[in-house]
């Protein structure tokens, strides 16, 4: 292999969750509605919010959880409290990479919360990674 390839392989592989995580994180308050949840992730072209209350994470709401509640009979009005998922994975922003996108395929999720202390740091979503993944391939392909 190409020792500048694998340079800048060995560099990926180092960068941490906090790099790419989209920040901030858009998060929505307890007792907002479904209705509203669902408004504010298709003006912001995202499929998952962190539930917050008096600041700290207390669950997430995806597009999923909106559509199999929706399905369910649901009222739009009722609030993501009653929809959402409380067991919520997160990661800290000094994880690597490597070890996050391990972490999304064990457990099956599209997303998961980057945290720093006790403070939601961002967002890191499957298309973070294919992102990262393209950039990856257009410096493996690039001229040292």
């Amino acid at each position: 292999m190409d020792t500048g390839i694998f340079k800048r392989l060995v560099e990926y592989i180092s960068v941490k969750a906090g790099a790419i995580a989209r920040r901030p994180a858009i998060v929505v308050e307890s007792g907002t509605t479904i209705e509203e949840a669902a408004r504010i992730m298709a003006e912001r072209r995202i499929g998952f919010l962190p539930v917050v209350s008096a600041g700290k994470l207390i669950g997430v709401i995806s597009e999923r959880d909106i559509v199999r509640a929706v399905a369910s009979g649901v009222p739009p009005t009722a609030p993501v409290d009653e929809v959402m998922s409380r067991e919520v994975v997160t990661v800290n922003f000094n994880d690597d990479v490597e070890a996050v996108w391990s972490l999304m395929r064990e457990m099956d999720i599209r997303h998961i919360v980057v945290m720093r202390g006790d403070e939601i740091y961002g967002v890191i979503s499957i298309r973070d990674f294919l992102a990262e993944r393209i950039a990856l391939g257009r410096l493996a392909q690039s001229p040292s």
